[in-house]
Formats: C-alpha cells, sequence, structure tokens
C-alpha cells in the first residue's frame, strides 16, 4: 500500500493505492461513519487484479481543509482521478460515498466506468422512516446539536453498524469499534467546517446513468436505504440489486467476504474499468 497527499484547492487529501497501475481501475469512496481506512482488507484482497485508490474525503480522516470559501466533494474527486492519471474509473462508494459517487457520474459520465453501491444514499431522495427508526434518528440529531461527540458516535454505531432491528450483539463488538475509532477522527475536524458546493440533487435523475450500476443493500439496514437501493434499480438502465442477509449498513466492515467476491465477480463480468 502507498501514500499520497493530493493538493486541492484550500486544502489537501490523503490518498492510498494498491495493485499494478496497469490493471482495471477503481476509486474507492468511504462512507460518511468512517474514513479511507475502511477500505484496507478489501484493497489488501483485490490488489491481484485491481489499481485501487481510496482517499479521505475533505473533513474526514487524515485530510485537511481551509475555513476560507468553498470546497467540492466533485473537484476533489476530480483530483482524486487526476492525481492517478486516469482518465476514467469504476468508482465504489459506501453510503455518503455512494452519494458523491453517482453525482460524479451524473457529472462527468465520460470519467466513470461504472458503478459499484454499497448501501447507497441518493441526493434528493426523499427518504422515508418508520416509527420504530425514529427515535434513534432523533437521538442522533440531538447528539448533533449538543455537539456530545460520544454520545453521537454510540447511537450512530447502534442504528448504522447493528442496525434497527438487531441487538448489539457481541460478534460485531470489532466493527463497532472500528467505526467509533474513525467517527472520533473525523468528528475532531467536523465541528467548524467550511461550506461546500451544492449540486443538482441525483433523484429524478438516476435513468440518465447509462454505465453498469451494481448496488448492494444489507436486509437489516434502514427502511430509508433499502428504499434507495430498490430506487437504483428500478431506475438506473443497467443496474441490478444484490440483497445481503443479516447485514446493516456498514457492508464492508461487517461482510468484507460479500463485498470482495461481488465487486470481484462484477469487475469480471464487465471485462474491465474502462481506464
Amino acid at each position: 500500500m502507498e501514500t499520497r497527499t493530493i493538493t486541492v484547492p484550500g486544502g489537501s487529501l490523503q490518498a492510498d493505492n494498491s495493485g499494478t497501475p496497469g490493471n482495471p481501475a477503481a476509486v474507492l469512496v468511504h462512507s460518511g461513519i468512517a474514513h479511507a481506512q475502511m477500505w484496507s482488507p478489501l484493497m489488501r484482497a483485490l490488489d491481484d487484479e485491481v489499481f485501487a485508490v481510496a482517499y479521505d474525503c475533505r473533513c474526514f480522516g487524515r485530510s485537511t481543509t481551509t475555513l476560507d470559501g468553498e470546497f467540492s466533494d466533485l473537484a476533489d474527486l476530480g483530483s482524486v482521478l487526476d492525481a492517478y492519471g486516469l482518465e476514467s474509473a469504476v468508482l465504489v462508494g459506501e453510503s455518503r460515498g455512494a452519494r458523491l459517487a453517482i453525482d460524479f457520474a451524473l457529472a462527468h459520465p465520460e470519467r466513470v466506468g461504472g458503478l459499484f453501491l454499497l448501501a447507497p444514499d441518493i441526493s434528493g431522495f426523499d427518504t422515508p422512516v418508520t416509527d420504530d427508526e425514529r427515535p434513534l434518528f432523533d437521538a442522533i440529531e440531538a447528539a448533533e446539536d449538543a455537539w456530545s461527540v460520544e454520545e453521537l458516535i454510540a447511537h450512530e454505531v447502534r442504528l448504522f453498524v447493528d442496525g434497527p432491528s438487531r441487538e448489539p450483539e457481541p460478534v460485531r463488538a470489532a466493527v463497532r469499534e472500528a467505526v467509533a475509532e474513525m467517527s472520533r477522527l473525523n468528528y475532531a475536524q467536523q465541528r467548524d467546517t467550511p461550506d461546500f458546493v451544492k449540486t443538482e440533487p441525483a433523484a429524478g435523475r438516476l435513468a440518465e446513468l447509462g454505465c453498469p450500476v451494481r448496488v448492494l443493500v444489507g436486509d437489516a439496514d434502514t427502511v430509508g436505504m433499502r428504499a434507495m437501493a430498490q430506487e437504483l434499480e428500478r431506475a438506473c438502465p443497467q443496474a441490478s440489486l444484490v440483497r445481503v442477509p443479516d447485514a446493516a449498513h456498514a457492508l464492508t466492515l461487517e461482510h468484507p467476504e460479500t463485498v470482495e467476491r461481488e465487486l470481484r465477480s462484477w469487475l469480471r463480468d464487465m471485462g474491465g474499468t474502462g481506464e
């Protein structure tokens, strides 16, 4: 694994890469409850046939930013592709990272050979919340308003790692701690953040995604996340959906073998990434 710093306007992005540059390229965009470290096991597993790049988005992990002006997540993603000399690549994104990948593919379709989306969020989508889920979402909002970081992390881990319908069983203890540790690093720089450039919402535009799209969603994830996964399957011309049993939101950490198998198989079926 190699690490580099990518300079962007008003900040820097830390990126890791693995595999041989001549192999099909995939750029991995982390979820909002993690940073690029979440991808390390997957990158090691795939380095025999994929050139993989994972980076910390602005205000996450090891990346830096100033409080002056505003920044664009989509421009930052483009800077990552440019830094590695990639005209195009497959984008692999989980949750918030999936939202960025979708938005980037709509803005720059010529640079995206395919979308592999885990527990996907869709910008502008009217996300349903059930009565059973509402108390956890309200608790997260209250902790965020009070900036009670440890309480915020505890509620997010409960909702997204265990899932609203599952108890916090010991088998997921390592995943809960990994998410909590990454979240602490993220929240250390998120109390005050610069403005970001808003983009046109993807909801209602999904039919414009002409590239292959594979979606994975856990059957114990929130109703809203499962609804967005189904919407991608319905609306995208080349989309397919895989429902992962006994899985909540943190698919890459909870079921790494499933994610590796599905991504490897999907890439082989496509015959490359269009690098």
